[in-house]
C-alpha cells in the first residue's frame, strides 16, 4: 500500500495521518481480493468497474467515521486533511441531501466524470444513501464485530456483494449483488430499503450500464 505526502499545502500534510486515506487505501485490498475470486485480482482496472474500486474505499472510510446520534442530513467530505480543504478532495462530498451533493449514476457520462476517482464518488454516493436506510432502519451498532444495527448489517451486505459480482462489473451488477447479498443474509428482508437508496440516485430498476439513470422502484417498493 502506498502512502503519499500531500502538496495542496504548505507545509505539505501526510497521508499517513488521515485515517480516511489509510481506510480508502486498504479498502482496495478487499474489492480487489473478492471481486472475481481468490485468484483474480485484476477485476477492477478501469470503467464502472475501476470506479467502483475507487467508490468502495471511500464509502468504507466515510462508514466508520459514523456514531451515534449522527444523522442522514450530515455532510462527510472526504480527505479534509489532507487536502487542507473542508470540502475534501471529490467533486462533492457525502451527504443524502442532493442540493449538496447532486450526483446520479448518469453522472458518470459528463465531462470531468472520465477518471475512476470521480466515477468512484458517485458509486460511493449511491451507497451513501442505502447505508442511511439500513442505519434509520435498525438504527447504529457500536459493536462494529458482532453487532446487528444497521451499519452491520449493509457492510455485510456490500462485502458479501463482492463475492457475488462478476469480474469487471457495472454499477448495475454491483447493485444486483447487493440486492442478492441481502437475500441470502436476511431473506430479502431489506429489499425495499436497499431499492429505493439506489433509485435516488439513479440506479433504478430500469439503469443501464454506461450511466443510464433510472428513478424507478419496483412496484412492491412504491410507498
Amino acid at each position: 500500500m502506498r502512502m503519499y505526502v500531500w502538496n495542496r499545502s504548505s507545509p505539505m500534510r501526510d497521508g499517513d495521518l488521515d485515517n480516511g486515506i489509510i481506510i480508502h487505501e486498504y479498502g482496495h485490498g478487499i474489492s480487489n481480493r473478492l471481486t472475481g475470486g481468490p485468484s483474480n485480482v485484476n477485476c477492477l482496472g478501469t470503467g464502472e468497474a475501476g470506479g467502483m474500486g475507487e467508490g468502495w474505499g471511500d464509502w468504507w472510510a466515510t462508514s466508520l467515521r459514523q456514531r451515534q446520534g449522527y444523522d442522514r442530513s450530515m455532510v462527510f467530505p472526504m480527505a479534509p486533511y489532507s487536502a487542507n480543504d473542508p470540502e475534501g478532495i471529490r467533486n462533492y462530498p457525502y451527504t443524502t441531501n442532493m442540493n449538496i451533493n447532486p450526483e446520479t449514476y448518469g453522472y458518470i457520462r459528463r465531462a470531468g466524470y472520465e477518471g475512476v476517482h470521480a466515477k468512484g464518488a458517485v458509486w460511493a454516493g449511491i451507497l451513501w444513501e442505502v447505508y442511511w436506510n439500513f442505519f434509520n432502519k435498525y438504527e447504529f451498532s457500536t459493536n462494529w464485530y458482532q453487532g446487528e444495527g444497521g451499519n452491520n448489517r449493509i457492510w455485510q451486505n456490500v462485502v458479501d456483494g463482492l463475492k457475488l459480482q462478476p469480474c469487471r462489473p457495472t454499477f448495475v451488477d454491483a447493485r444486483d449483488a447487493i440486492i442478492q447479498a441481502d437475500q441470502v443474509n436476511y431473506s430479502g428482508a431489506n429489499y425495499c430499503d436497499l431499492w429505493q437508496g439506489f433509485a435516488k440516485r439513479g440506479l433504478g430498476v430500469d439503469a443501464q450500464p454506461g450511466g443510464y439513470d433510472s428513478f424507478d422502484v419496483p412496484d412492491e417498493c412504491e410507498f
